[in-house]
Formats: C-alpha cells, structure tokens, sequence
C-alpha cells in the first residue's frame, strides 16, 4: 500500500490497525523466541546435573593420578601433606568394635640411634575402618528325644513358631533378602550372585518364596501403620512413577504410580505410607484417606486440588520448595535478576524456619506472624506488579503464575506452627523408590507393586525412626507367629518399640 495515497480517516485507520498487527506479531516472535532460549537453558542445566553423577570416577581418576606421582617422584608422607589440603575427617563410630594392634619399635630397649635407654611417653593411636565380609552361619538345631519307661511315649522338645514352616533359612537371612530388594535396591538375581560367592546357592524361586510369605505376614502391620496415619493432624503426601509389568500384554509394561503420604513432624512419631496404583486419578488418596480431616501438604498437582473440593475436612497447604524451584531453575539458565528477587525472598523465610524450628508451635506460629508476614505481603505485591509486565507463556510468567495462583495454599503456614514451609519431608521419604527404579526397572505385577509398598512402608518408617531396618524386621520376624493379632500394635516400628531380648 502507498502511504502517500492515504488522504481519507479510513486509509489512515487501516493503516494504524496494519501497525498494531506487526507490533503483536514481533512481540509474539520476541515471547517464542526467549521461550525456547529458555528451554534450552534449562536442559543445558539438566545436562550438567546429569553429569555430576559421574564425579565420583572423576575423583577416583584423580586418586589415581596422585597415586602415581608419588611413585613416581617417590615422595615421603611429609612432602605429600605439604602439598595437598585434605578435609578433616569425621571421627570413626563410637559404637564399633575396636581390635588393638600395638606396633612396638624395633629395638624397644635402646635408642637406634645413640644406644640410649629407651623411656616410655604415651601412645600415639590412629584408626583405620577394616570390613569383614558377611559370613553364613548353619545352626543345627538338636532336639533330644526321651521315651517313658511306664508308657513308652516320645518326649522332645518344641521347635519354635517359624515363619517359614520347614525353611532352610533363619529370620535374619529372610530379612537382609527383603531389606536388600527394598532397601538397598538389589533384585533378587542380583542377590543370588553375591551369595554364590560364598559358595551357597539360594535359588532365585526360594528367595522369592521368602519375600512373598513376607509381605503376607506384614500386611497386618502396615494396615495398622496407615490407621495411625490417619490419626495425624497434618499428612504430607507426594506420588512418583512406578513402572508395572502387564503379564496379560506380553510382558509389556504399563504406567504405574507409588502414593507417598507421611506424618508431620511436630507431633507423633514418623510414620510414612506407600499406597501403589496404576495411575493418578484423585481417587486413590481419596480412598487412601478416607475418613480422615485435617491439613494434607502437597505440591501444585490439580489432583489434591479436587480432593480438597470434595472433601471439605481436607485443608490443603501449599509447598514453598515447589513454588522456589520455578525461580531457582529460570535464575540458572538465564540469570534473569527477577527470578533472583523471589529466591532471596524464599530464603528469608527459610532462614527464619531454620531458627525457630525447635521452638514450641504456639512460638513457632508467633514468629512468623512477626517476621514472615511481612516478607510475604512484600513478595505477593511484587508478584502482582510484573504479572502483567511479563508474557505469562514465558519462564518468568508460568512461574509467577503458578505462585500467585497458590497464594492461599502457601500462606497458611502462618496461622499455624504445627504446618511446614515445604513438602520436602514426603519427597525425602520417596527418594529411595526413586533411587531404587535405576536397578528393579518395574514392579513384575500388580500385586507385587502392592507388596512393594506394604513393604516399604515399614522399613521406612523404621529408618525415619531411627531404627536399623534390618534389625528391626529380623526381630518382627522372629515375634509375628508368636503375637495374637491384640498385640501387633507393639511390632509397629515406633521410638516406644522394645528389641525381644
């Protein structure tokens, strides 16, 4: 069009609408374009996140390099701490058994030097962390048999309530079989290669016998652990992927989910509870929870939103270390000094949780009306004031977004001592799942994902209790058989659990 032909109100309107139109079309060039600069910073970032798994070959390639310097060069002791900073190391613990190994000098009368007489000072004592493989141990169990002289019966003693009726293997081998697939994230094949090293062979069918009769034996308990659960007057709650064998579909696997829930911190004993389901509809924790009431912490998942909804005895609380993270990631890609802003002012509040967090809870809720009130008011109005000075498709506008519509979730903590700043205690109890999946790769069935998570359930919660899982299992193990249903309350692993003597 030839703007000098433009004489009439309409030729020169059309041209402003023209204008408006590449405006918009540059600006939406402009939001893609910083969009996807974005994105590939953030993988950039993921890529170097990925990376730092490897630094422990990196820090033993280093080892090495050093080691072979010194041969080379055939440095001294002296020489070698002169020229390298080591980190001072963390006392050995105390509970360890301590073998003496007294090394006397040769001679220990005379001096080597001048033939003096030697004359005792004090001993210098360093200690070095030895590990004695495990060992397997038979028990032979004798029973001798007496007959009456008047009646002729047969007299012997009673063999024990087993778990395993006329199984080869003692409590303590079953546990560290299920502590090990559960725990430490080693199958059951995995297994039966580090037994073999000491000459004993444990089919890979038996050891699965073992952990199938388990988990039937356990699921008493873990039904008691979820209605002490529900007694709680705060739940975090959490899910992560669980990929499920499909036997129907040619051993294919299909999409499965673990459910975390777990306790509060400030009153009761930790209690964690893994619920394994094919998918993440909002009916799962609603009928995991059914019957309870009180404030469920979560993450930005629309799920627990519909949960809130149908059930109004459910009060959600908002996680800060989701909300932080939005800003934290966008601030390490692209340095945007916006995103800086947020996180300094998440870190107040941190700071301040980290100070008061051994306080009592009527404090606790004292001080954050006092300190942290007003870091917040100060955080809202900023948000509020660039949500519209920013594309809300980009970064910074998501996340701003995500925030603000939060904004009622993530400031009921301070009304409330008892309720967290985050959801970080479910997402801790979670991470061994998480770190298990790089070696099980998937549950085998349905009911086996549902063994898992009875499973688990206990050994986690035995471990965020400060109870040794393996201990704790051999010894409940050992008492199950023995209990009526009355007195399973006392195998659950609380801080008032007692160790059979």
């Amino acid at each position: 069009m030839d703007i000098s032909l433009l004489t009439t109100t309409n030729d020169i309107e059309q041209l402003r609408t023209m204008a408006l139109a590449m405006v918009q079309n540059v600006m939406s060039e402009n939001a893609e374009k910083e969009k996807l600069q974005q994105r590939i910073r953030l993988l950039e970032e993921a890529l170097i996140l990925a990376r730092q798994h490897f630094e422990e070959d990196l820090d033993a390639d280093i080892a090495a390099t050093e080691a072979q310097i010194r041969t080379l060069l055939q440095q001294d002791e002296t020489e070698v701490k002169a020229q390298t900073s080591r980190p001072v190391r963390k006392p050995l613990p105390a509970h360890l058994p301590r073998i003496t190994k007294t090394i006397e000098p040769v001679p220990t009368e005379n001096c080597p030097d001048c033939q003096g007489t030697l004359r005792f000072i004090r001993d210098e004592i360093s200690e070095k962390l030895e590990y004695v493989p495990a060992r397997f141990v038979v028990n032979q169990y004798v029973r001798p048999q007496y007959s009456c002289t008047c009646c002729q019966r047969v007299v012997s003693g009673e063999v024990p309530a087993q778990l395993i009726p006329k199984g080869l293997a003692e409590t303590s081998l079953v546990a560290q079989v299920v502590v090990s697939k559960y725990r430490d994230y080693q199958p059951l094949h995995r297994q039966q290669h580090i037994f073999a090293r000491a000459d004993v062979e444990l089919p890979v069918s038996t050891m699965a016998d073992w952990v199938g009769t388990t988990g039937v034996a356990l699921a008493p308990l873990t039904e008691r652990l979820r209605k002490a659960l529900l007694t709680c007057p705060v739940v975090h709650a959490d899910e992560t992927k669980m990929r499920i064998l499909d036997t129907k579909k040619g051993g294919k696997t299909r999409s499965g989910y673990l459910w975390a829930y777990t306790s509060g911190e400030k009153i009761g004993p930790a209690i964690v509870c893994f619920d394994s389901q094919t998918d993440r509809g909002c009916e799962h924790p609603a009928k995991y929870l059914e019957g309870w009431t009180g404030s469920l912490v979560v993450d930005g998942y629309a799920v627990y939103e519909t949960l809130a909804g149908q059930n109004k005895g459910v009060e959600l609380v908002g996680c800060w270390a989701h909300a932080r993270r939005n800003f934290a990631d966008l601030w390490k890609a692209s340095k945007d000094p916006r995103a800086a802003i947020v996180v300094r002012q998440i870190a107040g509040l941190y700071r301040l949780e980290k100070h008061i967090r051994n306080r009592p809870t009527e404090k606790i809720r004292q001080w954050r009306q006092r300190y942290a009130r007003p870091i917040l008011e100060k955080l809202w109005q900023w948000l509020e004031q660039q949500k519209d000075a920013c594309p809300e498709s980009s970064a910074l506008g998501k996340a701003i977004t995500y925030t603000l519509k939060r904004r009622v979730t993530l400031s009921r903590f301070l009304e409330d001592g008892e309720l967290p700043l985050d959801n970080n205690r479910c997402e801790r109890a979670i991470r061994p799942v998480v770190m298990g999946r790089s070696n099980w790769l998937f549950a085998g069935s349905a009911a086996a994902g549902e063994r898992a998570a009875k499973i688990m359930s206990l050994l986690e919660t035995a471990k965020m209790n400060g109870l040794d899982p393996h201990a704790w299992l051999n010894d409940v193990l050992k008492r199950l058989p023995l209990l009526s249903a009355e007195r399973q309350q006392e195998l659950l692993p609380f801080p008032a659990y007692k160790f059979s003597e």
